[in-house]
């Protein structure tokens, strides 16, 4: 099912009081709130009311109200029956902080009783159990920002279990919260023994395994917004206003409270000198005149990424713009393992052979494992539709969409990979 967010409106009432009776929110919630009290508060100009809707249903519910810098969630409700797979409560939560953080809010409180499919998604989301188990608060980072201003630099908050989430590449993701996210994290233990929190980093590796989500999962972890640029779209500004209209994009963004500034492809914009550009020559020197300005800002974070880093610029490769310059290899058996297996518990309940899948899969990135799972869930889709046949996906569907994915990576590509690695990491 799919789910859309939208503010509640009065038409919405008899599905609203028609939801809270299902769910046993009548006639006093978890909340505390009566129905009276809760409609009030719903209908008050100064709450922030929302409802999610699927197919024509409300299928849930939240009302956020604040008081200073605190801000109260409540009547966060959703149908009995609701498909966890749906995101009906992850939906609801985001839309709510992002107002509350227009408000400048700090702190979330928020009521949940039992331990029901509610209170297990709001401790994903970062929420704790406050006051005997009957609160569940969460700190808002300092340094968050609205959505607005995000949404014109291309920008926007990740949710904070996009990190947790990372699975199947456990030696990068340890790499990179050790040298990247814990020193930024962790300021007052990284200042006693003299470590200076990152500032800029390079990842690198063939396409496909997973150098944006990894950037994503950064900001997600730090709870900054994230901020990509895209060589190719400085490259529609014209010759003359590519460099400035850089230079201005980054000034916005060092003025912002805090950012992970994520540019893919970064070949494009700092490739060996006489190499083909997608950009002049002179937004490539603008982009080396930005780099050292991360050093003079907190709560700030550059992360470039390329697939080929041979093709770049030594000059933009060396000691002092960049803190560390991390590979990002396909995964090993071990990580395709845990990559096939979080597919596969998503898409079937059927007994799969996941150790099959691994070894038909020796050079998958996790872009291609995906691919493949997907292939195999459209396959039993339309067995179901056509042949009537309702068992989800087998090991055979699974095997069969592994031989109709062209792999992404070769040998030539990995031997490549192992001498970059070789020649230019930095960890």
């Amino acid at each position: 099912m799919t789910v859309t967010v939208r503010r509640y409106q009065p038409s919405d009432l008899g599905q609203v009081l028609d939801l809270w009776d299902r769910a046993g929110a009548m006639p006093i919630g978890a909340d505390g709130l009566t129905v009276d009290q809760a409609l009030d508060l719903m209908s008050s100009a100064e709450s922030v009311s929302v409802v999610a809707e699927s197919d024509g249903r409300v299928v849930g519910t939240a009302i956020g109200a604040t008081v200073g810098v605190v801000g109260w969630l409540c009547r966060l409700v959703t149908v009995p029956d609701d498909d966890p797979s749906a995101g009906t409560v992850q939906r609801l939560v985001d839309d709510v902080e992002a107002k509350f953080s227009e408000r400048q809010v700090r702190k979330i409180v928020t009521v949940v009783s039992g331990s029901g499919p509610v209170h297990i998604d709001l401790g994903r989301r970062g929420y704790a159990e406050s006051d005997g188990g009957v609160f569940l608060e969460r700190e808002l980072a300092v340094a968050q920002v609205a959505p607005s201003t995000l949404a014109e630099l291309g920008g926007r908050m990740i949710g904070p279990g996009l990190w947790d989430e990372l699975k199947g590449m456990d030696q990068v993701k340890e790499i990179i919260e050790r040298r990247v996210i814990l020193p930024i994290a962790q300021p007052e233990v990284a200042a006693r023994h003299a470590v200076a929190a990152p500032r800029a980093v390079v990842l690198f590796g063939p396409p496909g395994t997973g150098k944006t989500t990894f950037a994503k999962g950064i900001a997600s972890r730090l709870e900054w917004p994230s901020i990509e640029i895209q060589p190719g779209q400085l490259a529609g500004e014209g010759p003359e206003r590519q460099a400035t209209y850089l230079a201005k994009t980054f000034d916005r963004i060092l003025e912002l409270p805090s950012a992970v500034v994520f540019v893919d492809e970064v070949e494009d914009l700092a490739s060996i000198r006489g190499a083909e550009r997608k950009v002049t020559p002179s937004v490539a020197n603008e982009f080396l005149k930005q780099i050292p300005r991360f050093r003079d800002v907190t709560h700030h974070l550059l992360v470039c990424a390329t697939n080929w880093i041979g093709r770049l610029d030594p000059a933009f490769l060396r000691p002092g713009r960049f803190d560390y310059v991390l590979p990002v290899g396909p995964p090993d058996a071990e990580a395709r393992r845990a990559i096939w297996q979080r597919y596969v518990d998503e898409i079937t309940d059927e007994p799969v052979d996941v150790g099959a899948l691994v070894r038909a899969s020796e050079r998958f990135t996790p872009a291609d494992i995906e691919f493949a799972a997907r292939k195999a869930a459209q396959r039993a889709f339309e067995r179901e539709l056509f042949e009537g046949e309702r068992t989800r996906s087998t090991t055979a569907e699974f095997l069969w969409a592994v031989k109709r994915t062209r792999p992404t990576l070769t040998q030539e590509i990995i031997d490549d990979l192992q001498e970059d690695i070789r020649r230019f990491a930095r960890d």
